[in-house]
């Protein structure tokens, strides 16, 4: 049944997906540089798991072209802090605020077999020198918190909880801190994982739905990226 749902949704998406196959092919050599120092500089520093540099092409192509650019970037969902640091490194001039538990999720929420303190100390080693906010807590709460201080940001990387109904919850409160022309990118969204209740594309869809008069999607494939157009 989940794969049928996949599928339809695939079908339903059929235009945006086929045109990102087409570009993904045609960015993948255009950050190759950026990406190379940026793999030479974290060969140091301690990351169990790179699963951001499979998407670091398609990541670039949506954020500013010189990398002297200022904006605010916020993340949900941190782990080791590799995309984080990614921000950080290459980009100088950006506001980084970072959003993670480091602990366990809801009860609807796919379980991560990790010692969440061990974690929250590599990332605090693989960051220690820059200058970032670090928000410790739930992401819902956390976002609601950054509206009532009126903190907006132009980019929002949303790779917290898998589970749909978190993305859903997510992708809805991190919208009302998003500038005009301001770019939330998902990740992990065209997937089926049998480890949780509510599958991400479905959450990704009802918030699509939601603003679909206020938002264009510029990518969907394994991630999605969507752009506030008003």
């Amino acid at each position: 049944m989940g794969k049928i749902k996949l599928l339809l949704f695939k079908v339903k998406n059929f235009l945006i997906i086929f045109k990102s196959r087409i570009l993904k092919k045609k960015i993948n050599a255009q950050h190759r540089e950026i990406k190379k120092n940026f793999e030479n500089y974290i060969s140091s520093k301690n990351f169990s798991q790179k699963w951001f540099l499979n998407n670091f092409d398609v990541f670039h192509h949506h954020l500013p072209k010189d990398l002297t650019t200022s904006f605010s970037y916020l993340e949900i969902g941190s782990y080791e802090g590799l995309s984080a640091l990614n921000i950080l490194y290459n980009y100088k001039n950006s506001n980084v605020t970072t959003i993670d538990l480091w602990g366990i999720s809801n009860i609807n929420s796919e379980s991560l077999n990790v010692n969440f303190n061990e974690v929250e100390k590599k990332f605090d080693e693989n960051l220690e020198g820059y200058k970032f906010n670090k928000i410790k807590n739930d992401s819902v709460i956390a976002l609601r918190e950054l509206l009532q201080k009126k903190i907006f940001f132009d980019f929002i990387y949303v790779d917290g909880s898998h589970n749909g109904e978190d993305i859903l919850c997510d992708a809805i409160e991190s919208y009302k801190l998003l500038n005009i022309g301001g770019t939330i990118i998902f990740d992990d969204i065209v997937n089926e994982n049998r480890n949780i209740s509510i599958q991400s594309y479905t959450g990704f869809e009802k918030f699509c739905n939601i603003y679909k008069k206020d938002l264009k999607i510029l990518y969907l494939k394994n991630i999605a990226v969507i752009k506030k157009i008003k």
